[in-house]
C-alpha cells in the first residue's frame, strides 16, 4: 500500500469514521462566502472571528507554505441519549458534543500517530482541530467526506452529522479524493425547527440568533427577546441535527463503540437544573473542568439555567431561584429575577420585592415584578343582610 492507504487504514484503527484527501489549494468559493457573511454581520459577537481569519483560513499555504495536501478526518461522538425516566425533577438539555472531555485534546491525541507517520516519511505535518485557522467544513466537503447541509453541518453518508472535524496539512503529495455530489434535496426540516430563526437561508446561519451562541459564546445578559426561545437548553443546541434525516439511521449505522470510549466520563445530557443552580465556583470547577461546558464559566452556565427554569415554568423552582437572587454574580441574579417573573405567583413576587431594595441596578427585578402582574387581593365576603322583620 502507498502512504495514502496507510493513513486511511491507521485513521480507521484510531476511531475516525471517515478520512479523505484534498489538495492544499485555496478554498476560494467557501472563503468568499465566509467573508461575505462576516461583512454582513452574521458572525457578530464572536471576538475571535474576523475577516483576516477568514482570509488565512481559506488558504492552507498561508500558514504552511510547503503544504501540498490536506488530510480531512471525522471522529464520531454519540447522538443524544434517550430521555431519562421522569423522576419529578426539572431538567435542562446539553448539546451532545459536550458530553465528554474537551474534544480538542481528544482529537489532537488521536491524530498524533498520523502526523508521526507523515514525518517519518519525510514530510511536514500540521494539525488543526476547530480552533485553528482553517475552513474545516469546506476541507472535509472537498475531500469527499460528506456535503454541507442546510443546517450548515457536514452530513456524512452512513454516519450522520454527529462528528468532530479535524485536519492535517502536509507537504506530502497525496492523490485527492473526489467531492460527493449530494445535497439535502427538498428537505428543509432544520430550517423549520429552529425556534430563533437562526437559519436564515439554506446553509446560512445568523450567529446572532443561534441558541448555541447565546448559551456558549455570549458573555453578559441574554437579550429579553431571545430568552423565551432558548427553551430548556443550558449549553448549545442540537435541534437542527435531531430532525435531520441523515441522523435517522438504524443502530447498525451508529458510531462504533470503541472510539467512543474516549467520552465515557461525561456530563449529564439532561442535568437537574436546581442542582446546577447550587454550584459555587469550586463545585463548578470540580464538575466541569476539562469538558466543553467549562467554556461558559460558572456565571454563564447559571445564567442559562435560570433562563431554562423560567421557560420550563415549574413553580416548584421558586425557592431555588429565590436563593439565587443573592448570588455574587449580578448577571446570574438578573436572570434569576427574570425567571421568577416568568413563573409568577405570590411567592415569586414576595422574593422579588425583598430583593429589589438590595440591588444597585434593579432593572431586572422591576421587569420581573411587572411580569408577575398586579397583586390581587380578594375582598372579604360581605356580611349577610339581617332577615326582614316579621309581622308585628
Amino acid at each position: 500500500m502507498g502512504l495514502k492507504e496507510d493513513l486511511a487504514e491507521r485513521a480507521a484503527e484510531l476511531g475516525f469514521r471517515a478520512a479523505g484527501i484534498t489538495s492544499a489549494e485555496p478554498f476560494a468559493e467557501a472563503g468568499r462566502a465566509a467573508l461575505e457573511r462576516t461583512r454582513e454581520g452574521l458572525m457578530d459577537g464572536l471576538p475571535w472571528w474576523s475577516a483576516r481569519r477568514v482570509e488565512v483560513s481559506a488558504d492552507p499555504r498561508r500558514s504552511s507554505p510547503s503544504a501540498r495536501s490536506l488530510v480531512a478526518l471525522a471522529f464520531p461522538y454519540e447522538a443524544p441519549p434517550p430521555e431519562p425516566a421522569p423522576d419529578g425533577r426539572t431538567r435542562g438539555r446539553v448539546a451532545a458534543y459536550a458530553l465528554g472531555p474537551d474534544y480538542h485534546d481528544t482529537l489532537a491525541a488521536r491524530m498524533a500517530p498520523l502526523t508521526e507517520m507523515l514525518r517519518q516519511a519525510g514530510h511536514s505535518a500540521r494539525t488543526y482541530v476547530d480552533h485553528g485557522w482553517l475552513l474545516d467544513r469546506a476541507a472535509a466537503a472537498r475531500a469527499g467526506l460528506g456535503w454541507l447541509g442546510k443546517n450548515t453541518n457536514l452530513l456524512l453518508p452512513g454516519v450522520g452529522s454527529y462528528v468532530f472535524l479535524s485536519e492535517i496539512v502536509t507537504s506530502a503529495e497525496l492523490e485527492p479524493d473526489a467531492p460527493l455530489h449530494k445535497s439535502c434535496g427538498a428537505c428543509d426540516a432544520c430550517l423549520r425547527v429552529c425556534p430563533t430563526g437562526a437559519l436564515v437561508a439554506p446553509g446560512v446561519l445568523d450567529n446572532r440568533r443561534c441558541i448555541s451562541f447565546w448559551t456558549i459564546e455570549h458573555r453578559g445578559p441574554i437579550p429579553l427577546e431571545i430568552r423565551p426561545l432558548i427553551g430548556d437548553w443550558v449549553f448549545g443546541c442540537d435541534l437542527c441535527q435531531e430532525v435531520c434525516p441523515i441522523n435517522a439511521y438504524p443502530r447498525r449505522a451508529e458510531p462504533d463503540p470503541a472510539p467512543l470510549q474516549a467520552y465515557r466520563q461525561r456530563p449529564d445530557s439532561r442535568p437537574v437544573l436546581e442542582e446546577l443552580l447550587g454550584l459555587d465556583e469550586p463545585a463548578f470547577r470540580t464538575r466541569f473542568r476539562g469538558s466543553a461546558i467549562w467554556r461558559t464559566r460558572r456565571g454563564g452556565l447559571l445564567r442559562n439555567v435560570c433562563v431554562a427554569l423560567g421557560n420550563v415554568g415549574d413553580r416548584s423552582s421558586v425557592p431555588a431561584l429565590a436563593a439565587t437572587l443573592g448570588d455574587p454574580d449580578p448577571i446570574v441574579r438578573g436572570h434569576a429575577a427574570w425567571a421568577l417573573g416568568r413563573l409568577g405567583g405570590a411567592a415569586a413576587r414576595h422574593h422579588l420585592e425583598a430583593a429589589i431594595s438590595a440591588e444597585s441596578d434593579p432593572f431586572e427585578c422591576d421587569l420581573a415584578l411587572q411580569a408577575c402582574g398586579p397583586l390581587v387581593v380578594l375582598a372579604a365576603p360581605a356580611a349577610p343582610s339581617p332577615p326582614p322583620p316579621g309581622p308585628a
